[in-house]
């Protein structure tokens, strides 16, 4: 089957771009040294997983417990890195019982839950990897200072049933490594273990040797790219390998088309560009402007273009944000050269607790 032949609106994944983001981003990373730890929250999907780890990743990032059940289940019982503090009964027991079937780590940021994990890693009769997440500018989790944050580290350390492997933060462009080179200066002076000092996210991934400090990096969207990468200049529209299908089916006025693509497709993220506010990127129609959604319309302003698209005509549609499209559908189809070579399910859609 050609991808012309698919029903519309499809999520598609271009199998060449795909294996050229893995290598591009594993060649730099290898080449200087430090740890790939793919987030698989972008894709959520384990054969795209599988292909990370045998390019040469150290392990797979999962942000939710229930993510990383999923990629376990299917045959990755991989070093897995947990970067989200692990709150209640119900989580902190599968999450025990998953590191008992492979290496986990997870981070923390509070004395509340770190106690947590180690009542219920003694219950257990186990032993879990912790790692403290470091406040670096984003304002969302992690402890505020170096300062605090080794303090929560020795917490770790003489609490049972728990093993001190380090720290993390988010994001970690190159400003932040006085924030790091303090953080390990007090580790050291207090005795700590820092096997892993991890950061991340794909906007700053290709400054990562900047930052000589660290042991690892964590990074999800460098396998499918998005409207954002490209736009930045780290993906080119051939680069950028997840695309969804769409259908024009209504021409209201000469200067705008509707897709059957909306906001239960695309998500309902929004990308500010210079020209206003974009939902995707139509490949066929550069200077087109996808600005809007209901849940099943997208709304294009196509006055920018010389040759306007018709109805019945497809387009392929690159995403604003990645991660939130692809939890939006069941399925990607793997497409090479525009032909179907598989359809790969996105087991880990929904996966949020």
């Amino acid at each position: 089957m050609r991808v012309e032949e698919l029903d519309t609106p499809t999520l598609t994944i271009d199998l060449d771009a795909l294996e050229e983001n893995l290598t591009r981003y594993q060649a730099y990373f290898t080449q200087h040294g430090i740890g790939l730890r793919p987030h698989i929250k972008t894709h959520k999907t384990a054969a795209i997983a599988a292909m990370q780890m045998a390019h040469g990743a150290i392990g797979l990032t999962c942000q939710k417990v229930s993510e990383a059940e999923v990629f376990v289940n299917c045959g990755l019982a991989v070093d897995i890195l947990i970067p989200f503090n692990i709150v209640g009964k119900a989580k902190l027991e599968r999450l025990v019982a998953l590191a008992k079937r492979t290496r986990v780590t997870v981070a923390a940021d509070s004395a509340y839950t770190v106690e947590g994990l180690s009542d219920a890693a003694q219950r257990a009769g186990i032993t879990l990897g912790v790692i403290v997440e470091v406040e670096c500018g984003m304002e969302r989790t992690g402890v505020a200072t170096p300062a605090g944050a080794t303090e929560l580290a020795q917490h770790i350390d003489r609490l049972p049933g728990l093993e001190l492997r380090g720290f993390m933060g988010y994001p970690t462009p190159p400003a932040v490594r006085p924030i790091l080179q303090e953080t390990i200066a007090l580790f050291d002076k207090a005795g700590l273990a820092r096997e892993i000092v991890s950061g991340g996210s794909t906007r700053h991934a290709f400054e990562a040797h900047l930052l000589p400090e660290l042991t690892e990096y964590r990074i999800g969207e460098y396998p499918t790219g998005g409207e954002g990468h490209l736009r930045a200049g780290r993906h080119t529209v051939e680069q950028c390998a997840l695309r969804v299908q769409a259908t024009v089916i209504s021409k209201p006025t000469p200067n705008r088309v509707i897709l059957d693509a909306g906001s239960k497709t695309l998500s309902a993220s929004t990308l500010q560009t210079d020209r206003g506010v974009s939902m995707g990127y139509l490949v066929e129609y550069p200077e087109a402007r996808f600005y809007g959604a209901s849940e099943e319309h997208g709304h294009v302003d196509v006055s920018a273009c010389a040759v306007k698209p018709e109805i019945g005509e497809r387009v392929q549609v690159i995403p604003v944000h990645p991660c939130p499209c692809v939890n939006e559908h069941d399925e990607m189809v793997a497409v090479r050269k525009g032909v179907v070579e598989a359809v790969w399910p996105i087991y880990a859609r929904g996966m949020i607790r």
